[in-house]
């Protein structure tokens, strides 16, 4: 992609910035610490999770982005949650596809599971990898302020994710060349859908039937298409240099309609440009107790964008950045109000 210096991204929302940013940097690295996720002996691929890579990753920026209003222990609270699917994604494919083990990958991922009990008490289990720490560490606080209704839908989106997980590491030899069946699978295993349950615990519960609106379902679904096309497009380098490029939109687009990769990314960015279209014509569709969350899932989808920009997790920085936003909006994509 740094060979098409002239994409520009269309972004008609706002972001800003939490101002809790610096403890929660402070805060989560210790917590990881903490699990275990620096620890060389947990790390077969040392320069995907270090100390440096986490700072130059920057993951507490993307939720003081995507979560501008949260107080300072929820943002400490979402900032951790995700950095245990990070983990996840950044460690997770590479490991066990080194021996083609997908057997081991799905009890992997079951064994997880038992670490989320739908009644949020602790288990009698002993967690053996950072991501069991992290998740024995942070489900009973979590789960304590949650309805049932609420914790079922938490722990089904985390499911979702893993087992998108699996996907993808089952396609990542054998990549799909059909587009239409790559986008639905984009939504389990780019683990937006459990980014927007948790924005819940600090936007307040939605009711079930605001999930059951389809127009909510409708947003809630441009919000995932947009963050996850637009990190498609941005990674695209960095997944091509590590061999993980076949379950990348750009790449399964390129394959299926026959495109180089200028015009594959083309067609992405028009996707995406649909996408975010879809997402700022919501808030007038959707039932009124939704209203504001859906601005804020606007309001993340700018966040996301800026971190993008700005983190060192794809080798971009603000500077001299071939992916600029425009449209409505674009001087406070540059712009982090509130820091």
């Amino acid at each position: 992609m740094g060979s098409f210096p002239q994409l520009q991204f269309h972004m008609p929302f706002h972001s800003r910035l939490n101002p809790h940013v610096d403890q929660a940097r402070t805060n989560v690295k210790a917590w990881a610490r903490q699990m275990g996720m620096f620890d060389e002996e947990c790390l077969e691929w040392p320069h995907r999770w270090s100390e440096k890579t986490f700072d130059a990753a920057d993951f507490p920026l993307f939720i003081a982005l995507t979560h501008p209003d949260a107080d300072a222990d929820e943002l400490d609270l979402t900032t951790a949650w995700h950095v245990a699917l990070w983990f996840v994604d950044d460690l997770f494919l590479p490991l066990f596809r080194r021996d083609h083990d997908q057997a081991s990958a799905e009890a992997q991922v079951d064994r997880l599971m038992q670490f989320l009990p739908l009644d949020g008490l602790p288990r009698p289990l002993n967690p053996t990898n950072p991501v069991e720490r992290a998740f024995a560490d942070l489900w009973t606080g979590t789960a304590a302020t949650m309805t049932l209704a609420w914790r079922d839908r938490f722990i089904s989106s985390v499911r979702r994710f893993l087992d998108g997980v699996l996907w993808e590491l089952e396609h990542v030899d054998h990549a799909v060349t059909d587009l239409i069946e790559y986008l639905g699978a984009r939504r389990d295993f780019g683990g937006l859908q459990f980014t927007v349950v948790l924005m819940e615990h600090g936007l307040g519960e939605l009711p079930a039937d605001i999930y059951r609106n389809r127009a909510f379902r409708t947003a809630m679904d441009a919000f995932v298409d947009g963050v996850s096309l637009h990190n498609d497009i941005v990674s695209y380098d960095r997944e091509v240099d590590e061999g993980t490029v076949a379950n990348n939109g750009v790449e399964v687009a390129g394959k299926t309609l026959g495109l180089d990769p200028r015009e594959s990314t083309d067609i992405v960015n028009a996707l995406l440009t649909a996408r975010v279209d879809t997402l700022a014509a919501s808030p007038a569709a959707v039932p009124p107790r939704a209203v504001g969350f859906v601005e804020g899932l606007q309001e993340a989808l700018a966040g996301s964008y800026r971190w993008h920009e700005l983190t060192g997790r794809f080798g971009q920085t603000t500077t001299g950045s071939p992916w600029k936003p425009r449209g409505l909006g674009t001087s406070a994509a540059y712009s982090l109000q509130g820091s």
